[in-house]
């Protein structure tokens, strides 16, 4: 069965008579699965900035890319609308040709009590399709902090705590940029338990000289805080994305690589085109990115690096950047 492709046709190239990208590299023909996500809209935007050509695959794709504030596109958006549940037409898609293929599928989370299944059957589809097609470039998938390994050589999401214990080390400015993406993207009720969380750990660390008067309710509001953020339901996304680091290992029939953002993942912020690679083993744990921080604009630079020029295959690794130079 073949899949229509829908194009943005303005900018449509021939490929034969384009010109090189900005590294002096052919342009190359990249799907990205999950275009519009936090992780993956960066990584479009880096990709067609080089000159490469894009396919959006998901769902609903948009049919055309809107140019970032402060780049040039210079490659061609395409878009496939596939759902990740069709694994025969996923598999066909992936047949399509592409010199690279980017995962950064991520389950919904409005519903928390089926984002591990959803998200554990949606990267099982994917490994199968990809498995069961004819592709034969990298395959990077983007994960989450939860699989890095901390200096105790367990992984984050299996600390004791998690996540309450990682939220209460996040410095008040990825928590402040927290609350303010929440409510961005219109999860008021959210937005406020991250302020309220702010509010209570800072009036138990730094007290003032009447923060003792309203300590019983910071330490209730912690409690009830710490209660939500290890229930099984709270993880399930962290979780389900170790699951799919999990599938891969040990995977050779295809050149697959497995990227998992730093603690502290921002969007809205800087393309500094500088970042620092951190392979992550039980063995060697990436610890400087287990505390570490990027914005999504240099994390898709790294991916773009990675995919003009392989060298994490078979591997998990993480980014690190440097942050604060925006609004957070």
């Amino acid at each position: 069965m073949s899949t229509p492709f829908r194009s943005h046709k303005s900018k449509r190239t021939s490929r034969s008579h384009k010109k090189k990208t900005d590294r002096g590299l052919p342009p190359l023909r990249i799907a990205v699965l999950g275009p519009t996500g936090q992780c993956g809209s960066c990584i479009v935007d880096e990709l067609l900035y080089r000159g490469h050509d894009v396919v959006g695959v998901s769902r609903n794709p948009p049919d055309a890319w809107k140019e970032g504030e402060n780049s040039s596109h210079r490659g061609v958006y395409e878009s496939v609308a596939v759902d990740v549940r069709d694994e025969g037409m996923l598999r066909d898609v992936f047949s399509s040709g592409f010199d690279a293929i980017v995962c950064a599928f991520a389950p919904g989370i409005k519903d928390l009590k089926s984002a591990y299944e959803n998200g554990v059957e949606g990267h099982g589809g994917v490994k199968r399709a990809l498995l069961g097609s004819s592709h034969s470039g990298s395959f990077i998938v983007i994960g989450g902090a939860g699989s890095l390994h901390t200096m105790n050589r367990r992984q984050l999401v299996d600390e004791t705590g998690f996540a309450y214990s990682w939220w209460y080390t996040w410095p008040d400015e990825h928590l402040n940029y927290m609350r303010v993406r929440a409510r961005t993207h219109g999860n008021f009720l959210f937005s406020l338990f991250i302020a309220g969380f702010r509010w209570a750990r800072n009036n138990v660390e730094h007290p003032g000289w009447f923060s003792w008067l309203f300590r019983p309710i910071a330490w209730t509001y912690l409690f009830l805080a710490k209660r939500k953020l290890t229930s099984p339901q709270t993880r399930s996304l962290i979780t389900s994305t170790r699951t799919a680091l999990t599938m891969w290992e040990g995977v050779r029939e295809k050149k697959w690589t497995f990227l998992s953002p730093p603690g502290q993942l921002r969007d809205q912020g800087v393309r500094t085109g500088r970042y620092k690679m951190f392979i992550d083993s039980e063995e060697d744990p990436a610890v400087e990115a287990v505390d570490g921080a990027i914005y999504n604009e240099d994390l898709a630079v790294a991916v773009a690096d990675e995919i003009e020029g392989p060298r994490m295959t078979f591997l998990h690794w993480s980014v690190v950047g440097r942050v604060g130079l925006a609004a957070w």
